[in-house]
């Protein structure tokens, strides 16, 4: 039983954007891909978790690139669960180089739901080890909110589609990135050096979003709104 998971991965030409930048949503892919992994090894997968009648929502999840990987380089994706703490259950990460080094360092946060009746569960015992936890934090204390922005310019609109879901019937986590930079659209000079995105409520096909943002020095917001006004997701990305 592993408390910290790890696999080399081969980034590819798809995984970065014009300007030759690993994305965002790619990033997001490899922490996805990792901890699904991961969570399958230690007994608290999709399906361990259906058989209790839980739900794995992923609430919030951050990242800060320390150096850019390039293209076609093997990386090494690493992961582990930090002790529950009461209904938060977090999740770190580390990219690193060939040589070790960290290129990439990412946390994220997670609730359990009743996959019945959607309410929050709180489970201490839901790993099947209670001690010796791999306990180092990439990011000190608790995550904080993406700060809310007023929406004075026109929005990126976009539909959910058939192509955006995961086996959960909703849009996938690592969507919402591309919406978000698809919005943003960033220039060449815009090198991106951190990124969290607040995950709100659940968006399924067919739900139109408005995607608004907004700069403020070196820093972007952006949110995505359905056609009722409510705010789906919230993403705060920083510049060097």
């Amino acid at each position: 039983m592993r408390k910290l998971w790890q696999k080399e991965y081969t980034l590819r030409a798809g995984d970065f954007d014009k300007f030759d930048r690993i994305m965002p949503s790619t990033i997001l892919d490899l922490f996805q891909d990792a901890a699904g992994q991961h969570v399958e090894e230690i007994g608290v997968g999709f399906d361990d978790m259906i058989a209790r009648e839980y739900l794995w929502v992923l609430t919030r999840v951050k990242f800060k690139i320390l150096s850019a990987p390039r293209r076609y380089r093997t990386v090494t994706v690493k992961t582990w669960p930090l002790a529950p703490n009461r209904l938060n259950y977090r999740r770190e990460y580390c990219i690193e180089d060939e040589n070790g080094q960290k290129l990439i360092i990412g946390s994220s946060e997670w609730v359990i739901i009743d996959s019945k009746e959607r309410k929050f569960i709180s489970d201490p015992d839901l790993y099947s080890f209670s001690d010796g936890f791999h306990d180092e934090v990439m990011f000190e204390g608790k995550l904080g909110r993406v700060r809310d922005f007023a929406t004075e310019s026109a929005p990126y609109t976009v539909n959910a589609g058939f192509s955006d879901l995961d086996v959960n019937g909703h849009v996938n986590n690592t969507k919402y990135a591309n919406y978000a930079l698809d919005a943003i659209n960033p220039k060449k000079d815009d090198v991106l050096e951190s990124f969290q995105i607040d995950y709100r409520k659940e968006v399924m096909q067919g739900t139109q979003l408005n995607v608004y943002s907004a700069a403020d020095g070196n820093v972007i917001s952006a949110k995505g709104l359905n056609p009722d006004g409510d705010v789906m997701f919230a993403c705060k990305i920083e510049l060097k």
